[in-house]
């Protein structure tokens, strides 16, 4: 298997402002869903409808969905994708 030519993002507490592209890939009705990066390999990152930017309608989103976040480590907790944006394609 090819590895991704990909530095591997921060552990650290602070948000990583280094926007990364990822598929949207389980949506749940009560506001949230997960999403996954080549950049944090086999890892779902949760999000809420309360992270989307531009007018995203929480209700259209689908599995396979394009879109581009800033991912957030949160201390025991894990991953948490903020500022998700719509990519084309």
């Amino acid at each position: 298997m090819k590895e991704a030519n990909t530095e591997p993002l921060s552990t650290s507490n602070e948000v990583e402002e280094k926007r990364v592209l990822g598929k949207i890939i389980k949506i749940h009705p009560d506001g949230f869903g997960f999403v996954s990066t080549r950049e944090i390999p086999f890892t779902k990152i949760f999000f809420h409808w309360t992270s989307l930017e531009n007018n995203i309608n929480f209700l259209e989103l689908k599995f396979g969905t394009k879109v581009s976040f800033i991912a957030q480590k949160l201390p025991d907790k894990g991953w948490r994708a903020i500022k998700i944006k719509l990519e084309e394609g």
